[in-house]
């Protein structure tokens, strides 16, 4: 068994754990998520037996969790500070989302930055072939 990663980062005031884990061989995942206050604000769930293979050894593996495990972190902490004024558009066709309710303020940087983490994690799943 391969032992899953936890890394908390701290990105514009807040703090963020990043935990990544295998779901076994028998459903060849690797999935991170990413929590803020003990809540799940974002996940990526890849299908490491199309891109490895069946017989992915468990190097293979753990190489892999690493890499998305970093991209992950990677990616929280390249995310501008100051997206409070404009958050990002949805690459989603509009029938998979739901549009966000109309705020009478701007969002925060917290709710931003986690727009910003759900979207970059949502444009990779749809980069993928299915």
């Amino acid at each position: 068994m391969i032992p899953g990663l936890n890394t908390n980062v701290n990105h514009a005031g807040s703090e963020y754990h990043v935990q990544t884990e295998d779901l076994g061989q028998e459903n060849p995942y690797v999935l991170t998520l990413v929590f803020r206050e003990g809540a799940i604000i974002a996940r990526e769930k890849v299908n490491y037996g199309e891109i490895l293979g069946d017989r992915a050894s468990e190097a293979q593996v753990k190489r892999f969790m690493d890499q998305q495990h970093q991209r992950v972190i990677q990616t929280i902490q390249s995310l501008p500070s100051q997206q409070a004024a404009a958050p990002p558009r949805a690459k989603e066709s509009p029938s998979r989302t739901k549009p966000a309710p109309p705020k009478s303020s701007p969002p925060s940087v917290d709710e931003s930055l986690e727009q910003l983490i759900m979207e970059y994690l949502r444009s990779r799943q749809a980069d993928k072939p299915r």
